[in-house]
C-alpha cells in the first residue's frame, strides 16, 4: 500500500475508486490481523517476565533468610 501516497484520488474514475477501496479495506483487514497476533504476543511476554520478576523476587528474599 506504499504506492498509495503517489495515487491522485480525484482523477481516479468510478471503478479505479472501488478498486483503490478494496484494496484499502484489505489492508485495514490484514493490519488488524497482524496485529491481534502480535498483541497476543506481546500479552504473553508480559505475562511470563511478571512470573520471573515473582520468582526472582522470592529467590532474593530466600537468599536473604538464608545469610
Amino acid at each position: 500500500m506504499s504506492d498509495l501516497s503517489d495515487v491522485d484520488f480525484l482523477a481516479l474514475d468510478y471503478d479505479a475508486k472501488v478498486k483503490m477501496l478494496q484494496r484499502v479495506a484489505g489492508e485495514i483487514l490484514s493490519l488488524k490481523v497482524e496485529f491481534a497476533r502480535v498483541s497476543g504476543r506481546y500479552a504473553e511476554l508480559r505475562a511470563n517476565l511478571q512470573v520471573l520478576k515473582e520468582v526472582k523476587s522470592a529467590l532474593q528474599s530466600a537468599i536473604r533468610a538464608e545469610a
